[in-house]
């Protein structure tokens, strides 16, 4: 069994290991453009083939050893969900990290506003990286808060979304005075890295890769995918579909899905930060603006 297996393999790069699909040296040169590398780093260790790799050519023998490697990482990854808590210890994190760097996120925001409305030019944080990111109107939105009055009742999601002044208070009130807001600044994050940035500090292996929009790795001109394209973070939306899909297996490794449903439902790790002129005018003087 073990020589099958070898020369199913061993025929795409002479002296062909498993590595080589974990490092995805060969996807590259087989034809696809990325490989999922942050993920096959953080859940492939240990990977090893389970079963002959029987396709006709070089590339079908590529899929199918990724194939093997994604139903491995995501059993991993599945495992160490749920041992960890799964949604709810999660939320619980994020939310934590989020309290921890209020203060800051609420100087960031007000250096922020600004730089876009001319009284900076440079956010000046002292990070080149953390500048960047507070000028690029992308990433962090300026938008004209709404009337308090006609959101006063609306509830806070249940997890992640805004940095908020209490459990009740919504993105139209100022996170410094409590008054209604005049502007609202949102952080959006699309990836990782940015949450990692905004928060300050490294985040569980469970969130590393987190990608908000996750898309299927194409090969360049052929119809074929990289199966470890779509194996992702748990919190994703496409990977929870895929334990829903998986309703049984999911469940029996301990996965409790309504729980995950109730918590990830309104996922958004974007930030909101609401502010009053007076909130401005107070967080600009304390940070000689």
């Amino acid at each position: 069994m073990e020589q099958t297996q070898n020369a199913g393999y061993a025929q795409i790069t002479p002296e062909t290991t498993e590595a080589d699909f974990l490092s995805g040296r060969t996807g590259f040169a087989l034809g696809f453009d990325s490989t999922n590398q942050t993920l096959v780093d953080l859940w492939g260790g240990g990977f090893q083939l389970a079963a002959p790799l029987t396709a006709a050519n070089e590339l079908g023998r590529y899929c199918q050893a990724r194939e093997q490697l994604a139903a491995y990482m995501r059993e991993k990854i599945l495992q160490e969900y749920v041992q960890y808590g799964g949604a709810q210890a999660l939320c619980g994190w994020y939310d934590h990290a989020m309290t921890e760097r209020r203060e800051l996120l609420i100087d960031l925001g007000a250096r922020a506003v600004a730089v876009r409305t001319g009284r900076l030019e440079k956010p000046g944080t002292g990070y080149v990286q953390m500048d960047k990111f507070l000028r690029d109107p992308y990433h962090v939105v300026l938008e004209e808060a709404h009337k308090a009055e006609e959101h006063a009742a609306a509830a806070a999601p249940t997890t992640f979304g805004s940095l908020y002044l209490s459990p009740t208070a919504v993105e139209h009130l100022c996170a410094v005075t409590g008054d209604p807001s005049a502007v609202t600044v949102k952080f959006v994050l699309d990836y990782w890295e940015e949450m990692e940035l905004v928060l300050g500090e490294e985040l569980p292996k469970l969130l590393q890769g987190w990608q908000r929009f996750r898309l299927p790795v194409k090969h360049r001109s052929k119809a074929r995918y990289d199966p470890v394209g779509m194996v992702g973070t748990p919190i994703e939306h496409c990977v929870q579909a895929q334990y829903r899909e998986q309703r049984v297996d999911s469940e029996a490794a301990g996965l409790n899905l309504a729980q995950e449903r109730q918590y990830l439902s309104a996922f958004n790790p974007s930030i909101s930060i609401g502010f009053s002129e007076k909130g401005l005018h107070k967080i600009w003087k304390k940070l000689g603006i």
